[in-house]
Order: structure tokens, then sequence, then C-alpha cells
């Protein structure tokens, strides 16, 4: 099922957005990465390919979409819209935009579901003396650097690997859904008012994370 045919039809569509490599059936997987894009291309495939610098081993049919412009699917044409560490890349106007379009796109009654890194997880752990200052940043997503890189991949890092631009936690990231209009609440991995969400959610990207759902009264 892709949006255009759901649309259509008339059924609702469920949308996943920040896909990555999880592309579940039954739903609208939409991605916006580098390898994603370039994957498409032939030539920059086999280009890319030879010289190790983009995974580009991605599913077939993820919709193309810059999550930080407004989604291209109708008002109210959507019965649930997932999102797993994707919001904490966006900056904190981007990420109520992003929300906001969220809101939108859902029909009355529809549940959206957003998981992200739980900043007071971080914060804990280097206060326990679990991460130390030297390495503290990296836990929090906003450092683009990897030990060892090769030039080239230092130089292109601007265009594939995205730092964190804001951090959630449970107060902040229902907070979020609510002031755009969501009835949200803190919710446990794999307990959701989605069917069949383990189909999405997976433990590694559950921990240490904050994750909340919101209805469109």
């Amino acid at each position: 099922m892709d949006g255009r045919t759901s649309i259509a039809t008339g059924e609702p569509i469920r949308l996943h957005l920040g896909c990555g490599a999880c592309t579940p059936r039954g739903w609208v997987n939409v991605d916006y990465a580098v390898g994603a894009r370039l994957a498409r291309v032939p030539v920059l495939r086999r280009v890319c390919r030879a010289i190790g610098l983009f995974q580009l081993d991605w599913p077939a049919g993820i919709v193309i979409h810059d999550l930080r412009k407004p989604l291209p699917w109708p008002t109210g044409s959507a019965e649930a819209v997932y999102s797993s560490h994707t919001l904490e890349h966006l900056s904190r106007r981007e990420g109520r935009r992003f929300v906001a379009e969220c809101h939108r796109v859902l029909r009355p009654g529809g549940v959206v579901r957003v998981v992200v890194p739980d900043l007071r997880v971080c914060v804990d752990r280097y206060l326990e003396g679990k991460v130390d200052a030297g390495d503290f940043l990296a836990t929090l997503g906003v450092d683009t650097e990897v030990p060892d890189e090769g030039r080239l991949r230092r130089l292109l890092a601007p265009h594939f690997r995205f730092p964190h631009r804001c951090m959630y936690d449970a107060e902040t990231l229902p907070a979020l859904l609510r002031e755009v209009g969501f009835e949200p609440e803190i919710t446990d991995p794999f307990r959701s008012r989605i069917p069949h969400i383990g189909a999405l959610e997976h433990p590694e990207r559950t921990t240490g994370a904050v994750i909340a759902e919101g209805v469109k009264p």
C-alpha cells in the first residue's frame, strides 16, 4: 500500500516518517537520507559503492521527502504517524512545524507516536560517572566527527551525518505535542494505540529513549 493508492481509494494511510531501512508493509515509509536518494541514480550508486562513501542498500519503495517541509498528504488523510529518532535532528522551530504537520494530516482520533533520545538519561549517565566530560557531547549526538575517518568522509560529513539539534525529555516532548493540539501521554516501548507496533519499533531504538503518543481530538 502506498500513499497515493490509499488516498485514491479513500482509505486512511499510516505514515512512517524518518523510516531509515525499516520499511514494514502497510506503511508509507518516508526518508530523506542522502543514501536513499543516491541509490536511485545508477551511476552515483556504482561510484559510491566503489569508494564506500554512502550506505546504498536501501529498501525499494521509500518516499523521498524533506521532513523540514510540509508533508505532501491531505489534511485528515492519515490514521497513524510514527517517527523514531528523527525529531531531535530538527531545530526547535523545525520540530514544532513537523509535529504540527503530523497533527494536520491525521484524521480525528488519529495517533502520532514519537520516539527520541531522552536527555535526562544522557545527563544522569554523566552525573553518575558512566560517561566522562570528553564523551558527553558524543552521547548527546551533537558531534559529527568519527575517529580515524578518512579526509573525504570528514569533508562530506555535513551532507550525510546529521547531529542532534534539539533534545527532549519526559516533560518537554508531551508539552510539544500538546502545544500543537494533541492529547499526549508518555508511554512504554511496544505499548501503543497503534496495532502491531513491533513492526516498526525495535529494542535498540527504545533504550535510553522517551516515547510519547498523542491523539488528535
